[in-house]
């Protein structure tokens, strides 16, 4: 006996089991477009923008990192030189 809770993923027509036939597929529901007028979208109130952050401080972290390890470098390559 077969559980009546299962799912059953196919039911295969059995012979002598009159077959129903199935409605026909709609169309899927297709997009309207409308033409455009302004005010189609609620008014959204205006709000001053910050003014965007410089970014000098990348400019001087980054130049001044590789000038710490450009004079590590150097020191270290006159340093393993001198004989």
């Amino acid at each position: 006996m077969t559980d009546p809770d299962r799912t059953i993923r196919h039911r295969w027509p059995t012979p002598g089991q009159a077959v129903t036939p199935q409605p026909p597929i709609p169309d899927p529901p297709r997009t309207q477009r409308l033409p455009y007028t302004p005010d189609m979208f609620p008014d959204v109130p205006q709000v001053e923008a910050k003014p965007p952050r410089s970014a000098w401080w990348w400019v001087v972290l980054v130049g001044g990192l590789l000038l710490l390890v450009a004079a590590i470098s150097i020191g270290i390559v006159l340093w393993a030189t001198r004989a």
